[in-house]
């Protein structure tokens, strides 16, 4: 439905790892935190929220969240507690979040949807509708 704005910060995940997975019957949520370094400091915190396409490489292995399939959210576990080691921007709306050696998802963006395809919702209390 909406497209990343020009000035999207592909950084936005820069020394985050992968703290939680939540999976519902049409949404999936990952939970991004950066390692607190110092007591007292608010942790920075970054989460999606999957609405629309969501698909992964892992090792040698392809595979795609499917609501109608619980099955398919077993493969996404194996991205707990990795480090993400780099964001890229894929067209105008999707993003592809690179977890190194262990492998890498794709939010997927459905531009011609009727509704949102994902939320991103900032360490800022700002939320990025795509």
């Amino acid at each position: 439905m909406y497209i990343l704005p020009d000035d999207f910060d592909v950084q936005l995940l820069s020394g985050c790892y992968l703290e939680m997975i939540c999976f519902g019957p049409s949404v999936t949520k990952l939970d991004f935190s950066r390692p607190q370094t110092t007591p007292g400091l608010a942790p920075y915190k970054v989460s999606f929220c999957v609405e629309a396409g969501l698909s992964y490489q892992l090792g040698g292995t392809s595979g795609r969240r499917e609501f109608s399939d619980p099955a398919t959210c077993a493969s996404l576990i194996s991205f707990l507690l990795k480090d993400v080691m780099s964001v890229t921007r894929v067209g105008s709306a999707s993003l592809e979040l690179s977890f190194g050696d262990v492998g890498n998802i794709m939010i997927e963006a459905d531009c011609d949807a009727e509704f949102e395809s994902y939320s991103i919702y900032l360490n800022s209390g700002d939320v990025i509708f795509v």
